[in-house]
């Protein structure tokens, strides 16, 4: 049984004026998102009927009906989500607890993980990745929790269970689990590219190949790991960076792997093509100072997340009615 971490944090207005800026200069696309994204109303089918729910509860479901996840752990704007989901969580039939990103850290927990606020603050994303941690089974006995993004309303419960199975395989030797989608178009529904890489790892998909040997793949909204043999703040750092089509973002990797004594990681994955999935395993082991794995498996629609754009809104819309 695993324990599940779900995300549902939020930004002050500043960095939601900052973040639709950066979205309409890079990717040319129109925020949308005034209010607390989790509770975005989404439409669907469900028994031949049309239903209206929060964006959060999609993944709510899917992990209420995943018989491998005993505990849900909500992270997030605590009024707001209480208000909302209180009586849908009452009939959810498993243990599930709401708590506050802005709350302080408690003291053992510190403690335990070593932070001091100039590694970073308690609300951010590190610091509410631990917050959940701390408050599950997972914690108690020392070994890997599921964290799971709540914007992601296409994740089934079957991929969970299938992720869940490989953090059953492999938690004794990885710290941190990644499941690495396979793409085969050049780009996905969202219209988004994928990572090309070399999949060297004994997880052989089947799927289109360029001709440099490398497969797409996109992150999914899923990811395991055990706090206590990482440093979680590279969390936020490595949120910070995602959106690698801006100047700012891929200057500050070079500059991270140059440091980590990886200088031609730009080289070896823009001009010669020719990066290995587990070359990108030993780096990203060696920022978070654990075992780091990445797991190439299907299933593309637990990587369809909502970043609070027009676009991604009426597309996912759209994938939500045919679903």
């Amino acid at each position: 049984m695993t324990s599940a971490v779900l995300m549902a944090g939020y930004n002050n207005v500043r960095e939601v004026k900052k973040y639709s800026r950066i979205v309409a200069e890079h990717y040319g696309e129109t925020f949308i998102e005034s209010g607390y994204k989790p509770l975005r109303e989404f439409t669907s089918q469900a028994g031949g009927k049309t239903v209206s729910k929060p964006l959060i509860q999609y993944t709510l479901d899917a992990l209420s009906q995943c018989e491998s996840v005993n505990e849900i752990i909500i992270v997030g704007h605590q009024a707001l989500l209480e208000q909302k989901l209180s009586e849908y969580i009452g009939r959810l039939g498993k243990k599930c607890v709401i708590l506050n990103q802005d709350a302080p850290l408690m003291q053992d927990v510190i403690k335990t993980f070593h932070i001091t606020d100039s590694k970073f603050k308690h609300s951010s994303l590190a610091g509410n990745v631990i917050r959940g941690y701390a408050a599950t089974e997972a914690f108690q006995l020392k070994k890997h929790a599921l964290f799971v993004a709540a914007d992601s309303p296409l994740t089934t419960s079957e991929f969970i269970s299938r992720v869940v199975a490989l953090i059953d395989a492999y938690e004794s030797q990885a710290d941190l689990i990644v499941p690495a989608i396979i793409m085969d178009g050049e780009k996905d529904g969202l219209g988004r590219l994928p990572l090309q890489l070399i999949n060297d790892t004994e997880f052989p998909n089947p799927g289109r190949i360029d001709k440099h040997g490398r497969q797409g793949f996109r992150l999914s909204s899923l990811m395991s790991a055990n706090l206590y043999k990482l440093n979680v703040g590279g969390a936020n750092t490595a949120y910070n960076i995602r959106k690698l089509l801006m100047p700012k973002a891929q200057l500050e990797l070079f500059r991270i792997t140059r440091k980590l004594g990886y200088p031609n990681v730009f080289s070896t994955y823009f001009v010669k093509k020719n990066m290995r999935i587990s070359e990108v395993e030993e780096i990203l082991s060696v920022f978070f100072r654990g075992r780091f794995k990445l797991i190439p498996m299907e299933g593309l629609e637990s990587t369809y997340d909502y970043d609070g754009t027009e676009h991604e809104y009426l597309k996912i819309s759209k994938m939500l009615q045919k679903k």
